[in-house]
């Protein structure tokens, strides 16, 4: 039991529930409660995908592209760093109303690489008969409280104005962007065995 508690704990952890929130308000700045509730769903059903087949098969996927996790945790982290930016300077894509590509950002920020290389950990360390039951618990946990978590602020940010929404995305930008540039590190780190 503790080993699927310390799971969810970790998987919560990488996910990070409140800056997917701040992402999705700052996405769907100005729709529909209803429309960013289905939004939330959608986004977080995706994550909880990516995640599974990470657990399940996350190695051999990468092994299959001959890609290391340290290559796979740099470029992960120039993702992130790259969305950081965007949040931080509030930088637009392609503005014709395009809710699959911004959604596309919290989906590389919740399944990132940092994310899907805890999946494949957890999967590696703790299995029961070739089946990663932690990792597996670990990821559907996080996945259902991230959700409960990001539902509420979504209610929240509906029944009241929130004043400081502006100051909140471009802090939590700033923290995607050293969050980036943590992955980077972590992974030139890695590759060179420093």
């Amino acid at each position: 039991m503790e080993q699927y508690f310390q799971a969810t704990i970790a998987m919560l952890a990488v996910i990070n529930p409140v800056v997917c929130g701040a992402m999705l308000l700052d996405i769907q700045k100005g729709k529909d409660l209803n429309v960013n509730i289905q939004v939330a769903f959608k986004a977080m059903f995706i994550v909880l995908i990516i995640l599974l087949i990470s657990a399940f098969g996350g190695k051999f996927i990468l092994n299959v592209f001959g890609i290391s996790e340290e290559a796979f945790k740099i470029v992960g982290g120039i993702i992130i760093g790259f969305l950081g930016f965007q949040m931080l300077f509030g930088i637009q894509g392609n503005s014709n109303n395009n809710t699959t590509g911004d959604l596309t950002k919290l989906i590389l920020f919740a399944a990132s690489p940092g994310t899907i290389t805890m999946v494949m950990t957890l999967a590696a360390v703790h299995h029961y008969e070739g089946i990663p039951v932690s990792a597996v618990v670990g990821v559907i946990a996080a996945v259902l409280i991230s959700l409960v978590i990001i539902l509420a602020m979504l209610f929240v940010a509906a029944k009241k104005n929130v004043s400081g929404q502006g100051f909140i995305t471009k802090f939590m930008g700033l923290i995607i962007v050293a969050m980036g540039l943590q992955f980077m590190l972590d992974g030139i780190k890695d590759f060179f065995g420093i």
